[in-house]
């Protein structure tokens, strides 16, 4: 399962993101492993045909790409591998890379922890912080070392985990290859991941072939990964990086159930077998019996009839009373991807955006939405661009240009005015009542003092949900998953105080985030809280993070109508002046 040529502009950017690693690991010349990584953010946002360019020997017209980064590029794209990468990896002891999970442990400082202590994985670093040696080196301290310490325990608990759209990009190769083996009939993910859990352990799919073994063989001789645990249906590889492959091949007359199966949670599947123990039959990986008979069902949707069961969505299926849902046939119109007609959570140029006001509204035009939310950094946020107060007032100023131009042209399409308003450490906003007047709304986020105590931290978020100027509470616990947890607050609480001053609830959609917690969006939908999915773009291509938030909403059982972006313009209008009347 060697690379493939015609590369996304995403892949690439993962790509070069890599090789800056790299780089710094292996004590390269800063300067151009920090090149790398100028340019794997500059191709974020980039939407152009990465082999056409390639093959016209145009790569440099791109912003941040030169000549030697552009032959790397070329390279991967034209070919589907990278020479320097490669080379780069073959030098890179593997355990290093389980260094990077460490908070604040950068590759800067894991090469100097190599060189000095030989440091070459968690095991080691551990030995070296519990033994004292990291305080003595040059430029760290008993503080660092500290920090290192706590830091090891969350690095080991994530060392299998991987983001959703990370694994997703594997599964999917993975299904692509299978599709192609002709013994193969029918194949799907399966897991956690089809579930749509934002962080996943392993890779799952079930394939249905008339010849079991010969798929399981191709399977299990995959160049590239490493060869684990495997039985007479099913073989489990585990990959370079440390994520487990597991692929379930059984015959056509029992793949459904097997996909039903292995789908999960455990809590769901028991649950399914117990309901047909009660109608005297029984269910298991193997199939379903009814009555004596086996039931040989040919989509899921049958399988949950002959069950006498409302069909639940995959995502629904964790055990958390679905099947009650189910068996009164109120299992609920799940939100979907299409059913968006704009977003709030948007960033520009104008803060540290990679596109401009009217790039990112040209954007969300060509997805087909009607509206979208302008909301830059605000003033306090300077380490990325955040607005003063004559800024907020051009941008403005702009953004009633723009709308006054398309709705000349005859556009159906508008840009809201909105700011993401620092909360600051006592629950103000960051800017004063005349200025939050001027915003259709105001997302307040968090960005600072991250350690506060549970109590000084909700009191800080309760008293801004409160304010009447705050709109939407952006990413309300400032997870970053895998990298870093949650902040110390009681959500709980906060919502109470959200459902209370009528303040929207954001499902910040950015892979790495996904913040709030489906769990907590179940409990934020019960209190009657509006949500609003929020994709945090920071380029047009990022505009697509929305398809994170919609997992996670349906994984919380929201309908269209308790999204606000699934309202019409005219509704999401007067809802923000209704909100600002009572400012």
């Amino acid at each position: 399962m060697s690379g493939s040529p015609g590369k996304t502009a995403r892949e690439v950017a993962l790509l070069l993101a890599d090789i800056g690693t790299l780089l710094e690991l292996n004590g390269e010349d800063t300067f151009r492993a920090r090149a790398f990584t100028s340019a794997a953010r500059a191709l974020e946002g980039v939407d152009a045909d990465l082999v056409a360019l390639a093959r016209a020997d145009d790569l440099t017209s791109l912003r941040g790409i030169g000549s030697g980064i552009a032959k790397v590029v070329r390279e991967y794209v034209l070919t589907g591998t990278s020479s320097l990468y490669e080379q780069l990896r073959s030098t890179t002891p593997i355990g290093m890379y389980e260094l990077l999970r460490v908070p604040g442990l950068g590759p800067k400082r894991i090469h100097t922890l190599y060189q000095e202590l030989g440091v070459d994985g968690l095991d080691a670093l551990e030995e070296a912080a519990r033994s004292g040696r990291i305080a003595a080196v040059a430029g760290m301290g008993a503080k660092t070392e500290a920090k290192i310490l706590e830091g090891i325990d969350f690095a080991r608990s994530s060392r299998q985990l991987r983001r959703y759209p990370e694994a997703l990009e594997l599964a999917v190769r993975l299904l692509g290859w299978l599709q192609e083996l002709p013994d193969v009939d029918a194949v799907e993910i399966v897991g956690a991941l089809r579930r749509r859990m934002e962080v996943v352990d392993r890779v799952e799919l079930v394939a249905a072939s008339g010849n079991p073994a010969r798929v399981l063989e191709a399977f299990r001789g995959l160049q590239g990964l490493q060869e684990g645990e495997h039985s007479a249906d099913e073989a489990s590889l585990v990959l370079s990086d440390g994520m487990l492959a597991r692929l379930r091949c059984v015959k056509p007359a029992r793949f459904v159930a097997a996909v039903v199966w292995e789908t999960g949670s455990a809590d769901h599947v028991s649950a399914l077998a117990e309901r047909a123990a009660a109608l005297g039959g029984s269910f298991s990986p193997d199939g379903l019996v009814l009555q004596g008979s086996a039931k040989r069902p040919g989509d899921e949707g049958i399988l949950y009839e002959k069950l006498e069961l409302q069909y639940v969505p995959p995502e629904l299926r964790e055990g958390l009373g679905e099947l009650d849902l189910a068996a009164a046939w109120t299992v609920p119109k799940l939100v979907e991807l299409e059913d968006l007609r704009g977003t709030f959570h948007c960033h520009t140029t104008f803060s540290d955006g990679k596109a401009t006001l009217e790039e990112m509204a040209e954007g969300a035009r060509e997805r087909g939405w009607a509206y979208l939310g302008i909301a830059d950094h605000s003033r306090t946020a300077g380490y990325a661009g955040g607005l003063s107060i004559e800024q907020v007032r051009k941008q403005q100023r702009d953004i009633d240009r723009y709308n006054r131009s398309r709705a000349a042209e005859g556009f159906d399409f508008r840009l809201f005015k909105g700011i993401e308003s620092d909360i600051l450490s006592d629950g103000s906003l960051d800017y004063p009542a005349d200025v939050l007047r001027t915003f259709d709304y105001v997302v307040g986020s968090v960005h600072s003092a991250f350690g506060l105590p549970r109590e000084e931290m909700t009191r800080r978020i309760v008293r801004a949900a409160k304010n009447p100027f705050l709109t939407i509470i952006g990413h309300m616990t400032g997870r970053l998953l895998l990298t870093r947890d949650a902040y110390a607050v009681d959500v709980e609480e906060v919502l109470r105080a959200a459902a209370r001053s009528g303040a929207i609830v954001e499902i910040n959609a950015n892979p790495h985030r996904l913040d709030l917690d489906w769990r907590y969006v179940r409990d934020a939908a019960e209190l009657g809280i509006l949500i609003a999915i929020n994709p945090d773009a920071h380029s047009v291509t990022a505009l697509g993070h929305v398809a994170f938030g919609i997992n996670m909403a349906r994984k919380a059982g929201l309908e269209p109508r308790q999204i606000l972006n699934t309202w019409p313009v005219e509704e999401v209008a007067e809802y923000f002046a209704k909100r600002k009347q009572k400012s």
